[in-house]
C-alpha cells in the first residue's frame, strides 16, 4: 500500500475532530509544514467560523484581533479558485502612506510569527441539499523558502487528494452538530427588499477601510446619512456589524473591492 493510500485510510478512519486533527497534521509534517489551519469559508460574514487548527494560539488571536477574515488576501483568493496557490504568488496593494492596507498587515503579522510561505488549498463543493461551501486550508511553512518549493513541486498533487479527503472529513464530522441556518430568512429579505446603489456604495467604501465621516465627504452627504444607509444594509444582509455588512456584501457579489 503507497503512503498516499494509508494516509487517506487514516483520515478515513478518524470518528472525531481531535483525532483527525492530529492525524492530519502528522501528515503535513511529513512533507515539511509545521501547522495547518482549516476554515469553513462558507459564511466569511460570521464572528467565529468553523476553524480546525494547530497553528499556536498566539496567532490565532493575533488573526481574529487584527480581524484579518476580513482583509486576508490568500482568503480572498481562495473565494475565487479551485487550485491551490502559495502565499507569495498572492499580489499585495501598495502602502502609499501611513495607514497600511489590511491585506499587508496580515501578511506582515504571519512572518512575524516566523512563517516563510504558506500554501493555501480551496475546496470548493455542494453537500447533500445543494448548499454551497467553500473551505480553505492553509498551511504553514517554517523551513528556508527553497525547500518549500521543493517539496511543492514533488507533493503538490498529493496534498491537495489528501486535503479533498480531509475537508470532506471534517465537514461530516461536524455536520451532526449544524442546525439549518436561519440566514435562510436574511436571503429571502435581501430578494424582497435589494440594496440600493447607494447602500452598496457606502459598503464599498467602508471595505476599502473609510470611516462614516470619510464617506461622508466623498459623497458629500451627512454621517448620519451615511450611517442610516449602513443599518439599512445591515438589517438586509442580516449582519450584526458594519464589517460583516461589508464582508457578506463581497461575497455575496453585491460589491466589488
Amino acid at each position: 500500500m503507497s503512503d498516499l493510500e494509508d494516509d487517506l485510510n487514516a483520515l478515513e478512519a478518524s470518528t472525531s475532530t481531535p483525532e483527525i486533527r492530529e492525524v492530519f497534521q502528522r501528515i503535513i509534517e511529513k512533507y515539511g509544514f509545521s501547522s495547518f489551519g482549516f476554515m469553513d469559508a462558507s459564511h466569511p460574514w460570521e464572528n467565529e467560523p468553523l476553524l480546525v487548527s494547530t497553528h499556536a494560539p498566539a496567532w490565532i488571536d493575533t488573526y481574529r484581533s487584527g480581524n484579518f477574515i476580513t482583509t486576508d488576501p490568500c482568503l480572498a483568493r481562495a473565494r475565487r479558485t479551485n487550485l491551490p496557490f502559495h502565499w507569495g504568488s498572492v499580489p499585495l496593494p501598495p502602502v502609499t502612506g501611513k495607514r497600511k492596507p489590511g491585506a499587508v498587515k496580515a501578511m506582515e503579522a504571519a512572518r512575524d510569527f516566523g512563517i516563510n510561505e504558506g500554501l493555501t488549498i480551496p475546496v470548493h463543493y455542494n453537500d447533500a441539499l445543494g448548499r454551497r461551501y467553500s473551505s480553505v486550508c492553509a498551511l504553514f511553512w517554517k523551513d528556508p523558502v527553497q525547500k518549500f518549493f521543493a517539496s511543492l513541486r514533488h507533493n503538490g498533487v498529493q496534498l491537495q487528494v489528501i486535503l479533498l479527503y480531509f475537508a470532506q472529513k471534517i465537514v461530516d464530522l461536524h455536520a451532526a452538530g449544524i442546525k439549518a441556518s436561519p440566514r435562510t430568512s436574511h436571503r429571502a429579505e435581501l430578494q424582497r427588499f435589494p440594496l440600493t446603489d447607494r447602500e452598496k456604495e457606502v459598503l464599498k467604501w467602508a471595505g476599502m477601510g473609510k470611516t462614516s465621516d470619510e464617506t461622508a465627504a466623498i459623497l458629500h452627504i451627512s454621517r448620519k446619512t451615511i450611517e442610516a444607509h449602513i443599518k439599512s444594509a445591515m438589517i438586509k444582509l442580516g449582519a450584526t456589524n458594519k464589517t460583516q455588512a461589508t464582508v457578506q456584501a463581497v461575497y455575496r457579489g453585491l460589491i466589488d473591492i
